[in-house]
């Protein structure tokens, strides 16, 4: 089963190729240390608070959120 991506072209770029670009962009952006030095990943996260706004709006912030997440907590 499969839902057709009922906002794209509105709340995100419906152009398959350049919404990856920016999702990486953002990504990429988000520095490896944040404050006091703590890392990104912050050995432990395993939970979020993240935007869900339209991308332009939210973009930068949610990468944050994201890459603040530990994918290596058991």
């Amino acid at each position: 089963m499969s839902r057709n991506a009922s906002h794209a072209g509105s709340w995100y770029n419906d152009i398959g190729s350049e919404l990856n670009e920016e999702l990486e962009q953002w990504l990429r952006e988000v520095p490896s240390d944040i404050e006091d030095g703590l890392p990104t990943p912050i050995p432990g996260a395993r939970a979020i608070i993240a935007p869900h706004a339209g991308y332009s709006y939210s973009g930068p912030a949610a990468a944050f959120a994201y890459k603040c997440i530990d994918p290596n907590f058991v």
